[in-house]
């Protein structure tokens, strides 16, 4: 059991009887009445979301889960697959449980799978990522008024604006939560 003021993002619950993870939450306390906590939560059975509101001092069923680092091997149209690197265990996840589907997804790099009932499901990924710029445009000439961005395409395939100076082949870390341009790696 968890009190209200113990959610957070990637929390698995149970609701209804059914199986939920927390996508996003907000704690409210107003001047007047009682403080609230107003979520965001995903059906893990059916993928429907729900904004449901939780009074403080509420109860919640917090349900066991196995948490894995695993390593992404590759991915189909609709599947991401991962290993894990002790055993070699293989697990698929379907794409539609990855925020971003493939776009910050990279064989070098391991991510925690949330595991309930002998299946994946979810999968979190690092807040930032490094990736390799595949092809961008080179900057034009006295173009640097303001902010100035280009797309660059990155080697996952994922598009994101990125300052002038950046140049294909260059590494550049990625905020995957917003997808946002976060600084170039040397």
């Amino acid at each position: 059991m968890a009190f209200t003021t113990e959610i957070r993002k990637g929390m698995i619950i149970s609701f209804n009887n059914e199986p939920h993870i927390v996508i996003a939450k907000e704690f409210y306390s107003p001047g007047k009445g009682g403080a609230f906590t107003r979520t965001k939560i995903k059906n893990i059975k059916t993928g429907k979301i729900l904004n449901q509101v939780f009074k403080s001092g509420e109860k919640l069923d917090e349900l066991e889960v196995e948490t894995k680092s695993m390593q992404y091997l590759y991915a189909d149209d609709k599947d991401a697959y991962f290993m894990d690197p002790v055993s070699f265990e293989q697990l698929t996840v379907p794409l539609e449980m990855i925020d971003g589907g493939t776009d910050y997804l990279h064989t070098e790099a391991k991510y925690i799978i949330i595991i309930y009932e002998g299946s994946a499901i979810s999968v979190q990924l690092p807040a930032k990522i490094a990736l390799n710029v595949v092809e961008t445009t080179e900057a034009v000439k006295g173009n640097t008024s303001g902010n100035a961005t280009k797309e660059a395409i990155l080697e996952t395939g994922a598009k994101v604006y990125v300052p002038l100076f950046i140049r294909q082949d260059d590494k550049v870390v990625i905020n995957t939560e917003t997808g946002l341009y976060v600084s170039k790696e040397n």
